[in-house]
């Protein structure tokens, strides 16, 4: 998701350790590898005083049946997409937010989840994202109603997991509605781990901000993990439609998820933004009173990218935007092209503080300040990241805590095709070429210094410090290049386009990736697979077994 920019701090400073010593002679030990940045320290959970609570009118009954609404998000010629999501995750939210020297968000929604396991279902779980440590914020659940009756919820990881109980069994094929409220705060100058979850420089960034429906697997149950390594994704969720109501001052820039399709002038000093979604997998909120909009268009798609109104680099902050409208359309074009269409007709690209370089929800991307400079060559790489994560992510869905690789490392290699793409002369091809050349020669540098080649299919958990930027990001991209070089990038693109037409709006796994290749190709990958990315269902026995054996020497 969102570290693709810690890999090139961590990984320059090993280059030129290993290039300085390189020309001593020597090596580099393992041991005095630069460790992750300081932002990587969780922080303790913040504790801001609410103000009173509001008296909420009560939510309006939905017509879950109608998918119209949603159409406005859609680009034309899938306006057809959103009645497949009719029976599949449904949000209706009300919320009010007060942009202060503290964050306050006082909010209800109404949920609509079908059951479309071959369970029975007891109960019905909400993951709330913010009370999680890499998150660091505040949320809090009341007042819950299940099919009409009010219910006792419980909440487990650190509050992080909400489990709804259910009135009556839910049978598969049939459907429940849940209503909530909830509240969340936050105080100004606060952000923890990558500042996902901040409010930093008058910018309030809040993905996940309401309670979502977690993940039923069938045969394993509801998801209630929390990851314990703060790098690395935190969240897993499935595709929804979103329909939202935000009142906010009347001076407070909203940017979400989704279209606004319309907004109320109260008479009080407030705004609410009416905003509808197509299918997404989860909705981001920011809110500030000093963005600025630069906006385009490019097929279709309206582009908005938001840079700070900083008087001390207001220039620069200008000319970024206007370079990141550029990056973003041509990076949508070509995945459009090369990958599959992009469905939505809009498309947000905004300046926070993050120490991420960048992060990526759907229909919005952020991208931090401290790379935010139209000079600085990381920048158009960090936009480029971003917007292909709308494809390996946004759209095609997989659990980003077990398998970073799936989404992470195809979205790296992507930076390969934008580049690729992109490429007008014989200088940028060899631009391309040598990025790629500068990646594969930074790992060779990190396994020639000892450090252990790990497989790309393992957990957020199972790397530490330098070890997820290190394989995720660099050894995961160059293993799709390898397969690249043996088949050619119009096959590559062949197998990624059916990739994305058969798991569009769905959750993969790396079996699924796989076969994929293993069809599109007519070639068996197993073998390759194994070698690089491990041990994972849906992977050939025999493969594993002749792999195990060439490395035993017999």
């Amino acid at each position: 998701m969102k570290h693709t920019a810690m890999r090139w701090p961590v990984l320059a400073a090993l280059l030129m350790g290993a290039l300085l010593l390189g020309a001593c002679g020597g090596g580099l030990p393992a041991g005095s590898l630069p460790p992750l940045a300081p932002t990587e320290t969780a922080v303790p959970l913040a504790t801001p005083t609410f103000p009173p609570l509001p008296t909420a009118a009560p939510l309006p009954e939905v017509n879950w049946e109608d998918t119209a609404i949603f159409q406005q998000a859609m680009r034309p010629e899938f306006a057809d997409d959103v009645e497949a999501f009719t029976d599949r995750n449904r949000y209706y939210i009300e919320a009010t937010l007060t942009l202060g020297d503290v964050v306050t968000l006082y909010g209800a929604e109404r949920v609509r989840y079908t059951n479309r396991s071959a369970d029975t279902l007891d109960e019905i779980v909400f993951r709330l994202y913010p009370n999680l440590t890499a998150f660091a914020g505040q949320m809090n659940v009341f007042d819950v109603m299940a099919n009409g009756q009010p219910v006792t919820p419980v909440e487990e990881e650190r509050r992080s997991v909400l489990r709804v109980p259910l009135p009556e069994p839910l049978a598969p094929g049939e459907s429940a509605e849940v209503v909530l409220q909830f509240n969340s705060a936050i105080e100004g100058g606060f952000a923890a781990s990558y500042g996902e979850y901040s409010y930093q420089r008058g910018v309030f960034a809040a993905p996940e901000w309401y309670p979502v429906l977690s993940v039923y697997e069938e045969g394993r149950g509801w998801w209630h993990t929390r990851a314990h390594s703060i790098q690395g994704e935190q969240t897993y969720t499935e595709t929804g439609l979103y329909e939202i109501r935000l009142t906010a001052d009347d001076d407070v820039t909203v940017i979400m998820s989704g279209r606004e399709i319309d907004t109320v002038d109260n008479g009080d000093g407030t705004l609410t933004h009416h905003v509808v979604s197509g299918p997404m997998r989860d909705s981001i909120l920011v809110a500030s009173r000093t963005l600025i909009p630069v906006r385009g268009e490019v097929d279709g798609i309206a582009l908005n990218v938001y840079y700070w109104d900083d008087p001390n680099n207001l220039e620069r902050n200008a000319r970024a935007a206007e370079a990141g409208l550029q990056i973003a359309a041509d990076a949508l074009r070509i995945f459009s092209r090369t990958f599959g269409p992009y469905p939505f007709n809009e498309f947000d690209v905004v300046q926070t503080n993050t120490s991420a370089g960048g992060i990526e929800y759907p229909g919005v991307i952020v991208v931090a300040n401290n790379v935010w400079s139209a000079a600085n060559d990381f920048f158009e790489t960090v936009v480029a990241h971003e917007v292909a994560h709308q494809w390996w992510y946004s759209l095609v869905g997989n659990n980003q805590v077990a398998y970073p690789f799936i989404d992470e490392s195809l979205t790296s290699f992507s930076e390969y095709v934008y580049y690729w793409e992109t490429a007008a002369t014989p200088r940028d091809e060899q631009y391309a070429s040598d990025f790629i050349r500068r990646e594969r020669s930074l790992y060779n540098n990190y396994v020639g210094q000892g450090n252990p080649d790990l497989p790309l299919g393992l957990s957020t958990d199972s790397y530490f410090g330098f070890q997820y930027t290190l394989i995720i990001y660099t050894k995961g991209p160059l293993f799709f290049n390898e397969i690249t070089e043996m088949i050619g990038r119009e096959e590559m693109y062949r197998v990624l386009q059916e990739y994305f037409r058969r798991y569009r709006y769905e959750v993969a796994e790396i079996g699924d990736m796989l076969a994929v290749f293993n069809e599109v190709t007519g070639q068996q990958w197993d073998q390759m697979f194994y070698e690089w990315v491990g041990s994972f269902p849906g992977l050939d026995p025999a493969a594993i077994a002749t792999v195990d054996a060439s490395q035993r020497g017999g």
